[in-house]
């Protein structure tokens, strides 16, 4: 009985991590880095992996027309070729002119998409942090200890047809959901 307690035990361990994975956080030492404070932790950004995600799009719009389908922010999902043409070019030109500022960010306050402040890089940001910290390229310290994390746990979510990544750290606790940026998370009231 003992040999079937402990094979079902470790069947259930073995499957259970099938949806998650282990991620370590590299101690990069950034030259000129951006803050993203969310509900649960710090996040430190390089500014380089930012320069060298918008100059990808400097090519890549143009080549795809400037159609929103380059993006999986469901904050693009409503523009036409026009206006993410325009939105990248605000966006575009506050970053040249903002690359000596430090920039932060919180979940604690309200962005505007189309405000010309730190704010339009925000959906920019959020198209890269997923890549970012599944690479260990993000520091990360917890929120309300204020320590750094040497690794991230990487969940998994299915909703309708598509996987959403959950980072969260090791004990548990969620940092980040790609599915709060990528889907949108409305329900129709009064049907």
């Amino acid at each position: 009985m003992k040999k079937l307690l402990t094979l079902a035990f470790a069947m259930t361990a073995a499957f259970s991590c099938l949806g998650q994975h282990i991620v370590k956080v590299y101690d990069n030492p950034y030259k000129d880095s951006i803050i993203y404070q969310v509900g649960t932790a710090i996040l430190t950004i390089d500014k380089q992996d930012v320069e060298d995600y918008l100059k990808n799009l400097d090519t890549l719009l143009p080549q795809r027309q400037y159609t929103k389908e380059v993006y999986r922010n469901v904050q693009f999902a409503h523009l036409n070729a026009e206006e993410v043409q325009r939105h990248y070019g605000l966006a575009n030109r506050f970053w040249s002119n903002s690359k000596a500022i430090p920039l932060a960010y919180s979940v604690d306050r309200i962005s505007l998409f189309w405000n010309d402040t730190e704010s339009i890089l925000l959906p920019y940001l959020d198209e890269i942090l997923p890549e970012l910290i599944t690479g260990g390229r993000v520091q990360i310290a917890d929120r309300g200890t204020g320590k750094r994390v040497k690794q991230v746990q990487i969940d998994y979510e299915d909703i309708g047809d598509k996987t959403y990544k959950i980072f969260k750290f090791v004990k548990g606790k969620v940092i980040w959901r790609e599915s709060d940026v990528f889907v949108e998370q409305m329900k129709v009231v009064g049907r």
